[in-house]
């Protein structure tokens, strides 16, 4: 890792961290409080990060980050659904289990069909 990848790596966590900032204010000011979460960590990272790539590494790069951001999102929403549904009826930790395998399930299939099926 050369300086200028640390420059880059540095200033995506100083964005990251200012933005996290804005967003959990925009989360204090947003009634109900369970919204505040939402607007905290991952929307303000996933900015700031595409943004230095735009800037360092170009529009292809930014465009083929997003799409993984999409990816993963879908399979932990899919995550999330499963384990609300599994937890009551398999308990703590097969229902956990089962979601982590749908995460797995969705996420690889999801990454083979955008990336390498589609090539």
């Amino acid at each position: 890792m050369n300086a200028s990848d640390l420059g880059v790596l540095a200033l995506r966590g100083f964005v990251g961290g200012g933005l996290v900032v804005v967003f959990a204010l925009i989360g204090e000011v947003v009634k109900p409080k369970a919204f505040s979460g939402l607007f905290a960590a991952a929307p303000s990272v996933a900015i700031a990060s595409l943004a230095i790539t735009m800037v360092a590494e170009g529009a292809a790069k930014a465009k083929t980050d997003t799409v993984g951001m999409v990816v993963g999102g879908v399979a932990m929403a899919a995550c999330c659904i499963l384990a609300a549904t599994a937890i009551p009826r398999l308990h703590a930790l097969a229902g956990s289990a089962a979601a982590w395998a749908g995460w797995a399930v969705v996420g690889f299939g999801l990454y083979w069909s955008v990336y390498i099926g589609a090539h």
